[in-house]
Parts: structure tokens; C-alpha cells; sequence
């Protein structure tokens, strides 16, 4: 009776070791950053504001380049994409320096950027996807962040598909 016991405690404990080994892989954190933005980003994306008004992401291969039209100005920004170990301690700063990473949630891939310096926060997080509307495929960058990748804007490869579908919501995303 101690026997089977003291057998049912270790196969026990080795079933749960084996099961710790295979899933720790895939919970493992990235140990870097991007060094170049995915291929699927690198276009110049518009945004139609619904009062003649396009705001433009271009990404190139380390580089976005963004005008936005807000509160009656125009902003333009650049930042460059730079690589870094993520457990590195030591960080000078730099104001319009970005790190990038992807991953993967809820069935699409992202990319994540943030600033050098950022300490709090998510970034923002950019994915492209093939999406339908009125019968046709068109390639969409959606622009998310928060907790749960809530999407704030569409983007969209011609100014006048962008014109066309403005703040368009699709079904079966999460949006602010």
C-alpha cells in the first residue's frame, strides 16, 4: 500500500515536470527587438478624416513617417526603428527612437512599437489584413492599443478607398 503511494507520487511528479517542459517554450518572452519593420508594413498608408483631410503612416524598413491633422494643425512625426536586448539595463535616451516587436494574438500577427524610453504603457501596435467589403478583398492596417488591442483607426493603401470607407467598423474586431 506505501509502495503504490510513493509510486503514484512520482509518476505525479514526473508528468507534471514533463508537461512544464513542453509548455515553457511557447510562454517565453522575446530576449531582442526588431531589427527592421515586417515586409507586409512597408507602404504608405491613408486614413481619411471625413472632412478632406488624409493622415498618412509610411513605414519603410527602419523608419515610420506619420501626419496626422489634429486640433486645427497638421503633426508630423519621424521615428527611427532600433534594436535592443530587452534585458539591458543600461538606455541613454532618445526622443524619436523606436523598439519594435510581434507577436501574435487573438488569429492575427502584430507589430508593437514603443519609444526608447518608454517605460509605462503598450505603444502602439500595427497588423495588415486582408478584409472584405461589398464583395471585394482590400488591405487593411489597423491601428490598436490598451490591454485588449482595441483598434482607434483603419488604414488603407489608395486615398480613394480610404475616402470610400472612412471610420469603417468590421465585424469581429474590438474597437475604442
Amino acid at each position: 500500500m506505501f509502495k503504490k503511494r510513493i509510486i503514484g507520487f512520482v509518476l505525479s511528479v514526473i508528468a507534471i515536470f514533463s508537461l512544464s517542459l513542453v509548455v515553457l517554450p511557447t510562454q517565453a518572452s522575446a530576449k531582442s527587438t526588431l531589427k527592421s519593420f515586417p515586409m507586409r508594413l512597408h507602404r504608405t498608408w491613408y486614413h481619411y478624416d471625413g472632412h478632406g483631410r488624409y493622415d498618412t503612416i509610411h513605414f519603410s524598413a527602419k523608419k515610420i513617417r506619420s501626419a496626422q491633422y489634429y486640433d486645427h494643425k497638421w503633426y508630423h512625426y519621424t521615428s527611427r526603428l532600433h534594436h535592443r536586448n530587452v534585458n539591458s539595463n543600461k538606455i541613454t535616451k532618445h526622443p524619436n527612437w523606436l523598439v519594435g516587436q510581434t507577436y501574435h494574438y487573438r488569429g492575427a500577427f502584430w507589430t508593437n512599437t514603443m519609444g526608447w524610453n518608454q517605460t509605462a504603457g503598450d505603444g502602439d501596435s500595427y497588423k495588415v489584413e486582408t478584409k472584405r467589403f461589398h464583395y471585394r478583398k482590400i488591405r487593411v492596417l489597423s491601428v490598436a492599443g490598451g490591454a485588449e488591442n482595441w483598434i482607434s483607426d483603419h488604414f488603407y493603401t489608395h486615398k480613394r478607398i480610404a475616402h470610400k470607407l472612412g471610420n469603417h467598423h468590421f465585424s469581429g474586431e474590438l474597437y475604442y
